[in-house]
């Protein structure tokens, strides 16, 4: 397979997801806040979260007076200058596909080129007045519809293997950035049931769940719960999987520096108790899973489709 589609490929994968969980995360928190708005700054410091976790890397300023809604949804979901928005992503997303055409079935090329062609056409102004979740959840349903198709469509090669590696990846460090800011250990059980909604884990963890559920019990199900597809620890494999039938390579060895971290990160998740994980407290924990999920795109990124530097002609 040519390291440009690969590239492409995986890219579509990592935006397709992004998207997915923008959307889901978004209208969870707006939801949530028409719920407790009358708590003082919740609402402020619910859209502040929602911000780092899907936007911003630094602490973001929003709007008092009821104005934080319609600043997060305006960064998030419709800035087209921000590249990690929803409609960026699916833009982005949109670009692969049309780059990799060949590679695809009609199916998975016509779900994601007419959604692309609809949320063009969007006014966000409308979309805002009328209330945001009618929309997210169509993008919710439209993505997973996409995950579908595409698992059911295309042949399950080296193509749909860097789709995995795109998807679970995305997957993995949206939900560890997700815990890296919000603060559920010492707040009550609503927002543990607002983590679990957002990494769309609530449904699942009030089934296994067999006694009160207390905060820890919500981080360690996202973390480590192994049949949850949400889970850091199921994504966390399917990426090492998907990257084995990649390279060929066994299980229990490495072919690559991803493959290396990759069995390290599954080692972590399989051997580790929970306490011992949360020892420097949950937020710690999350930066520090946030960082590795950083190094390990750029190492695939590296082992499979490498920015290499082009050579200026020199004057003679």
């Amino acid at each position: 397979m040519l390291s440009r589609v690969a590239d492409s490929l995986f890219w579509l994968g990592r935006n397709v997801e992004r998207a997915e969980t923008i959307a889901r995360v978004l209208d969870v928190n707006y939801t949530r806040a028409m719920d407790y708005t009358q708590r003082d700054g919740y609402a402020e410091r619910l859209w502040r979260s929602v911000m780092q976790s899907v936007g911003f890397q630094h602490a973001p300023v929003v709007s008092p007076n009821g104005k934080a809604a319609t600043d997060c949804l305006s960064f998030c979901a419709f800035d087209r200058d921000n590249p990690t928005s929803l409609v960026s992503s699916i833009r982005i997303a949109r670009s692969n596909a049309l780059g990799i055409r060949a590679e695809l079935t009609t199916e998975v090329w016509e779900l994601i080129n007419v959604f692309y062609l609809y949320v063009e056409d969007l006014e966000p102004r409308v979309i805002l007045n009328d209330g945001p979740s009618k929309f997210m959840r169509r993008v919710r349903d439209t993505m997973q519809a996409f995950t579908g198709i595409s698992d059911a469509t295309l042949t399950h090669g080296d193509g749909w293997n860097f789709l995995q590696v795109g998807r679970f990846l995305e997957r993995a460090y949206l939900t560890a950035r997700v815990l890296a800011v919000i603060d559920v250990e010492h707040e009550e059980w609503h927002e543990s049931q607002r983590l679990l909604e957002m990494c769309c884990a609530s449904v699942p963890f009030a089934q296994a769940s067999l006694h009160a559920p207390e905060a820890r019990d919500a981080i360690a199900f996202i973390t480590l719960w192994r049949d949850s597809p949400r889970s850091l620890r199921f994504c966390t494999r399917e990426v090492e999987a998907a990257m084995h039938r990649i390279s060929r390579t066994s299980e229990g060895t490495f072919g690559n520096d991803a493959e290396q971290r990759l069995g390290r990160l599954r080692a972590f998740f399989d051997y580790t108790p929970i306490d011992d994980m949360l020892a420097d407290g949950v937020h710690a924990f999350a930066r520090r899973l946030v960082t590795e999920y950083e190094a390990l795109s750029g190492e695939i990124q590296s082992a499979y489709f490498p920015r290499l530097p082009v050579p200026v002609p020199v004057p003679g």
